[in-house]
């Protein structure tokens, strides 16, 4: 407070200025004029990492050719997730691990403030019909109970939240371990 006082007597004071007061005030002005421009420079820095970012995902989510058919599967309403899901002899579990993997990272960004709410609604498309089908909710659904059995959380957990929280997903269907969803992977196998 004294300093604030001094400093309001120093500037209504200017006929009594010494060179070094000039050169304090100078000094003063041009620390925050720096200060300013160093912000206005770190914002413009970060915003064009974000922008890099959402480009990096949006590539990955609309161009990689894993991604993009495992997608069209589940936005097409597939019925892909059977009894035969976790014994196919090619990749699809894979793929749909993949797909459901970058899903959920999406979520953590989000919730984690990484991204706005703003660049969000970019990735939004994708991740609400995800959660959407009924598909991904027994996959999902045996994959949560699978790991609260193994005594872990779910690699998609991010993304089951998300599906919960926009109520995407039924809640209480989803976190009952009744036989709600046909149960396709058992911790005893």
């Amino acid at each position: 407070m004294e300093f604030i006082k001094s400093l309001f007597a120093l500037i209504s004071n200017v006929e009594n200025w010494s060179v070094d007061d000039v050169l304090s005030a100078t000094s003063i002005v041009l620390v925050i004029v720096g200060g300013l421009f160093a912000y206005r420079q770190w914002k413009f820095a970060n915003t064009t990492r974000r922008t890099e970012l959402i480009n990096q995902i949006l590539e990955k989510l609309r161009f990689d050719k894993e991604l993009v058919t495992t997608t069209y599967l589940i936005d097409y309403e597939d019925d892909w997730y059977d009894g035969n899901f976790h014994d196919r002899e090619d990749d699809f579990e894979y793929q749909m691990d993949k797909l459901m993997s970058y899903l959920s990272y999406i979520c953590y960004l989000q919730k984690e403030r990484k991204i706005s709410a703003k660049e969000f609604c970019i990735l939004k498309y994708e991740i609400n019909r995800a959660c959407s089908s009924h598909a991904v909710q027994c996959y999902l659904w045996n994959l949560y109970h699978f790991s609260r059995q193994q005594g872990t959380q779910c690699s998609f957990q991010y993304l089951i939240d998300y599906g919960l929280k926009q109520k995407l997903i039924n809640k209480k269907a989803f976190t009952n371990s009744q036989n709600l969803f046909s149960i396709y992977l058992r911790a005893d196998e």
